[in-house]
């Protein structure tokens, strides 16, 4: 195999651009000041939380980056977390603390610590079982703890740095003594982060050229150099800290480039080079001479015969299959319009939540069978884990799923996926159940009521239903739709009639089927978001806010900062940086319960209404002709939200082309609404009048 390129980004320049979410580091000390401080100034996360054991020293390094972030106006915020459980949200975690020993060695001095450091990486190992995000270990001896971190944790992405930091000053000492540029030095370090790293002199490069290495003057210089840092500084910390800056870049898909990394290779943990390629590693080792593979076995039995007393003490065994106690699943069919799909899982919460998703409009009752089309949610992490590592390791695609980024891989159309951010998994086979997985049982929920609809979704399509984009409310079964681009108006045009006796069908989309010479109505089951300005039009503000003030619970995908502000009486909209409005996010039962509407299960289209917002005019039917158009309809070319991942719709969608065609003869509105409610009203009642 070719020796691996240098540390260039592939397509040229490292893109700086780029962003993600929060970073945690774990230990307050010499690397993990270092960590932090580049973090905060780099400003392409969104934020450094910081843990410490004590507290103390987390606290003033966050006072010391605040200080910081005001004069560089960075806007990576700097957070003090109480404790290493906060950090599950983070997308990755860097782990530097360090136990309080005396390291007497004067030979394999990074072995030192093994047994005093053991218990503590074991302790957070255990707190952040399954976590999903990318964790980077830092605390020596690194090419073990980062072994023993994984085993323990079960976490499916854990890289120790080491050998990274070996190489930079391998190609910083070759060429000093070539009197060339250190750019021009291509080679490696690998193996152990220690005393017998492996040199791959063999396959070392100079502009392209081999070169005799003096791998004995090398081996004392890479020896010699932390050496002299610690002499004067007491600690390494910004050689280690750029390593972990340029670990998280890669593993988070911000930078492709090849680092040298420790992980589990073939059933060995050692340092080798991975190219990162969009966050997926691929192994890129270099070619090694005999002299050179027999250093490397030797790293290996070193690094086995360190880790097996740790893992006799702290690595659980796990038990097989057989011997786990068998659990009670639970089971809910959901059913419309003669379609099915049934919801098991081993845990009642996601069945419950399926029960509560589309009871109220569709139709979901408990069962103990489990015939027809399955959807198989369980919290289970090992399986988490297994799949997740499996996509990782092959070449798989992505995409975006319910706004979280999904990896998956197809097999002989088995098809596999993880969203690590999620902590899911899932597995799909032809003609077989839809497998979820999940470390916690809401996720595993959302994700079963997902599927679940988009398995109901394949079936209606097939039997010739369409979507179409508008809410829709019903009065003797007589359905008003409401059509519109985003921000018509066709959540407020359908809460305003609910809030006026109609029933609500649906606030965003519905499913639509002529049926001899009439367009029966379906609705589409989700959480139906209403702005906090619109719940303040409507008088529903305080009574929603008395609730969530008592503890009660909106919908799981509302942000935190819409909960906030009912927390704190806000009632001024919230936007993210894209436009979209932030808002309270309510299950279909709370629509009647809270708000005390009435919801309808079906109905047949009579009445079109084309609103529009115009704040500050007064309300007025206007003289134009909108129609609707194919582009109201959704297709697999204009869903976002819900790519066909799994195979779960059918190779040919039904024509629209008759559906138009009986819209268009229904009766229809175009109107401007403005910011008064009452008024709204009455242009809506005078409207539905003449359409009854």
């Amino acid at each position: 195999m070719a020796a691996c390129p240098g540390r260039r980004g592939e397509g040229g320049e490292p893109v700086t651009a780029a962003r993600t979410g929060a970073i945690g580091v774990i230990g307050a000390g010499a690397v993990g000041q270092s960590v932090a401080m580049l973090l905060a100034a780099g400003g392409w996360c969104e934020s450094v939380r910081v843990v410490s054991r004590t507290g103390l020293s987390a606290r003033a390094l966050v006072t010391d980056l605040e200080d910081m972030r005001q004069v560089m106006g960075s806007p990576v915020r700097a957070v003090h977390a109480v404790n290493p459980g906060q950090l599950v949200s983070c997308e990755a975690v860097v782990v530097c603390p360090r136990a309080e020993f005396i390291n007497a060695y004067r030979t394999n001095v990074r072995m030192a610590g093994l047994n005093a450091n053991a218990p503590v990486i074991v302790a957070l190992a255990r707190t952040l079982a399954h976590y999903q995000g990318l964790v980077v270990m830092v605390t020596n001896p690194v090419d073990v703890m980062a072994r023993l971190f994984a085993e323990v944790s079960g976490c499916p992405r854990v890289y120790g740095v080491g050998s990274n930091t070996d190489t930079a000053r391998y190609r910083l000492t070759l060429a000093d003594v070539l009197h060339v540029p250190a750019e021009d030095v291509e080679g490696h370090v690998i193996g152990e982060h220690g005393d017998q790293a492996v040199v791959c002199a063999s396959t070392t490069r100079v502009n392209g050229r081999s070169v005799d290495v003096p791998v004995g003057w090398v081996r004392r210089e890479l020896a010699d150099r932390p050496a002299r840092i610690n002499a004067g500084l007491g600690r390494t910390r910004c050689g280690p800290a750029g390593a972990v800056i340029a670990a998280l870049r890669a593993g988070l898909g911000l930078e492709d480039r090849v680092v040298e990394l420790s992980v589990n290779h073939s059933g060995r943990w050692m340092g080798i080079p991975l190219r990162f390629t969009a966050g997926t590693p691929s192994v890129c080792l270099p070619r090694l001479d005999a002299a050179e593979a027999r250093q490397l076995v030797a790293v290996d039995v070193k690094l086995r015969d360190a880790y097996e007393p740790l893992a006799r003490l702290h690595v659980p065994v796990r038990p097989s299959w057989e011997e786990k106690p068998a659990v009670t699943r639970t089971a809910t069919c959901i059913t419309t319009a003669a379609q099915a799909v049934t919801v098991t899982s081993n845990t009642p919460v996601v069945t419950d939540w399926a029960l509560r998703y589309f009871g109220p409009w569709w139709n979901a009752t408990s069962t103990a069978a489990a015939d027809g089309p399955q959807v198989i949610a369980d919290v289970n992490s090992d399986r988490v884990t297994e799949i997740t590592q499996r996509v990782a390791d092959h070449a798989h695609e992505k995409t975006v799923y319910a706004n979280a980024s999904m990896l998956f891989d197809r097999d002989d159309d088995t098809v596999l996926a993880s969203q690590p951010d999620d902590k899911l998994a899932y597995r799909a086979e032809p003609g077989g159940p839809l497998h979820i997985y999940g470390c916690e049982d809401v996720p595993v929920a959302l994700a079963a009521a997902r599927l679940a609809r988009e398995a109901v979704r394949g079936q209606l399509m097939a039997d010739g239903w369409s979507i179409l984009h508008a809410s829709a409310v019903v009065r003797d079964r007589q359905t008003v739709l409401t059509l519109g681009d985003k921000g018509a108006g066709k959540t407020t045009t359908a809460l305003l009639l609910a809030r006026a006796g109609w029933q609500l069908l649906a606030n965003d989309r519905v499913f639509i089927r002529r049926e001899d010479n009439r367009l029966r109505v379906l609705p589409w089951p989700s959480a139906a978001a209403i702005g906090l300005g619109l719940l303040e039009a409507l008088d529903w503000y305080d009574q929603v806010r008395d609730r969530v003030q008592r503890g009660e619970q909106l919908h799981p995908t509302q942000h935190q900062k819409v909960t906030d502000a009912l927390h704190s009486g806000s009632r001024t909209p919230l936007w993210k940086e894209s436009g979209k409005e932030l808002k309270p996010q309510f299950f279909p039962d709370q629509l009647a319960v809270w708000l005390g509407l009435t919801l309808a299960t079906e109905g047949h289209a009579a009445h079109l209404l084309f609103p529009r917002i115009a704040p500050g005019a007064e309300p007025a039917l206007l003289d134009e002709d909108r129609s609707v158009e194919a582009g109201d309809f959704f297709t697999a070319g204009t869903e976002d939200r819900y790519p066909d991942v799994f195979g779960l719709l059918p190779a040919a969608l039904p024509s629209t082309g008759p559906l138009l065609d009986l819209l268009g003869e229904l009766p229809r509105h175009t109107l401007r609404f403005g910011h008064g409610v009452k008024a709204n009203i009455g242009l809506l009642k005078q409207i539905t009048e003449l359409a009854s």
